[in-house]
């Protein structure tokens, strides 16, 4: 490629999310393009996509089905549960059993009894005020963007200490919900109680046990004094812990709450976060979901031809197989991202550590190791459905075969393969037309903030957007 041809390239990938474009390596682009890809099924490097009314995202409303769908902040099905209001924003019927989704929300002093959820892996987020949450034989104080991983079977409870507080609740499987609508009663709307009890009645409670996983789990000794979160470094191993807003295992724009070696390979959970023109455009995902929950800015996602912007408190799913994208639109921008399963883990770290991952992962990389991609390990081919494409190269192509997920197969990344429906003026404004550039433009995007040696720098442009990053004191 030619200094004029790479600039030009380069050029084209104003998505890279804040974090700049840097350090592209083209000549793996040229190992992808003169390799064949190994036999895999053609389910697996050639899906194609939903199409026709299946397609179509609902918007403002539960779909009861298991569809793309995007709900605004408060919306959803709620239940008064003791004190607290929950919001269920994802159910069982909208995901398959795969995974749930629920936010709670009280005034001071509302709680939820120490429990477990025996089968069912649980992170919890907090989205404002402040919260006392006990986890194990520890009381930890956290405030907006201070995340828990609570593994199967792990005593946890927790109680509102502010008036604003607010927590999200992603479980696995299907039986989480059930147990806190057990021991709730329906109600229209998201006003929590100004007065009357604070905790679940007792009656309440042994109805949860019998309807839904869930397993009150008393503690014995009394616990010590909680604790602020202060810790940043992402453990290695599958058990609880707690992290404070900004921890994680950051690469680039992409930072790791929970990664597969702390979920057994069940989910991902990530905080995507900067500047302005960072996206990527119209793809899908086969075999896991990706869904995402607007934290700060505002983040326009893109749903079969729809453009719709996404602001705090706002929830997009994308099932596999349906079209989505998106782009962050202003100075700062933040989201939740909770994939599942974990096979895509390697798309962001290409079989390598972050920063502030507990160090170096031991195996991270080698052949076979959890989580761990062999970045370049196949490569992309020629001909086939959902090969090149007419006259360039197919960069979704390249970046499928770009690394190995845990499940031993190409990355789960797709490029539409049938005609794309018609465009919102607002997404396609600016954008070049050209086939190739744009996915030209897709991959950069992936070099810049997923790739290597980019993805584990903190770049000016993402640092002056994470200046911009709200205080958590200011959601007390």
């Amino acid at each position: 490629m030619t200094d004029f041809n790479r600039r030009a390239f380069l050029g084209a990938a104003g998505l890279a999310a804040g974090a700049g474009v840097f350090g592209l390596d083209t000549g793996v682009l040229g190992l992808w393009a003169e390799q064949q890809p190994p036999a895999f099924p053609d389910e697996i490097l050639n899906p194609i996509e939903v199409s026709g009314e299946e397609a179509v995202p609902i918007i403002g409303r539960l779909p009861g089905a298991r569809r793309m769908y995007v709900l605004p902040a408060n919306i959803g099905e709620h239940h008064l549960v003791g004190s607290q209001v929950m919001t269920r924003i994802a159910r069982p019927v909208e995901t398959g059993n795969v995974h749930e989704l629920m936010t709670f929300a009280g005034r001071t002093g509302s709680t939820l009894p120490r429990h477990a959820h025996l089968s069912s892996h649980a992170a919890l987020l907090v989205l404002s005020g402040e919260v006392e949450l006990e986890l194990n034989d520890q009381r930890w104080r956290m405030t907006r963007g201070d995340f828990a991983n609570l593994p199967a079977g792990t005593p946890h409870g927790w109680t509102m200490r502010s008036d604003r507080a607010q927590i999200a609740l992603f479980t696995m499987n299907d039986r989480v919900g059930a147990a806190f609508v057990a021991m709730g009663t329906p109600q229209a709307n998201t006003n929590a109680p100004t007065s009357g009890e604070l905790a679940v009645a007792q009656a309440k409670l042994a109805s949860a046990s019998l309807q839904g996983d869930f397993q009150l789990a008393p503690q014995a000794a009394p616990l010590p004094e909680p604790q602020k979160v202060t810790n940043v470094v992402l453990p290695l191993t599958p058990g609880p812990y707690v992290l404070a807003d900004g921890g994680g295992e950051r690469f680039g724009g992409n930072t790791f709450l929970a990664r597969n070696a702390n979920t057994s390979g069940q989910f991902l959970f990530l905080i995507t976060e900067g500047g302005p023109g960072g996206g990527v455009g119209a793809h899908f995902h086969a075999r896991h979901f990706e869904n995402f929950f607007a934290l700060d800015g505002e983040t326009l996602g893109w749903a079969h031809g729809k453009a719709l912007p996404l602001k705090t408190g706002d929830y997009f799913q994308a099932p596999p197989r349906n079209l989505h994208g998106f782009k962050l639109t202003q100075a700062y921008n933040r989201f939740a991202a909770f994939l599942t399963p974990g096979i895509f883990e390697s798309f962001f770290t290409r079989g390598g550590p972050g920063r502030g991952g507990g160090g170096a992962r031991a195996g991270a990389g080698e052949p076979g190791a959890a989580g761990g991609g062999n970045r370049g390990a196949g490569a992309a081919g020629v001909g086939a459905r959902g090969g090149f494409a007419r006259g360039g190269p197919d960069m979704f192509r390249a970046l499928q075969m770009s690394g190995r997920g845990p499940d031993g197969y190409p990355l789960d990344v797709h490029p539409a393969k049938l005609p794309l429906p018609p465009q919102d003026p607002v997404w396609t404004e600016g954008e070049s037309r050209d086939e190739v550039a744009q996915r030209a433009a897709v991959l950069a995007h992936a070099q810049a903030i997923c790739g290597v040696p980019v993805s584990r720098e903190i770049t000016p442009e993402l640092r002056r957007a994470l200046a911009l990053k709200p205080n958590p004191a200011a959601f007390i």
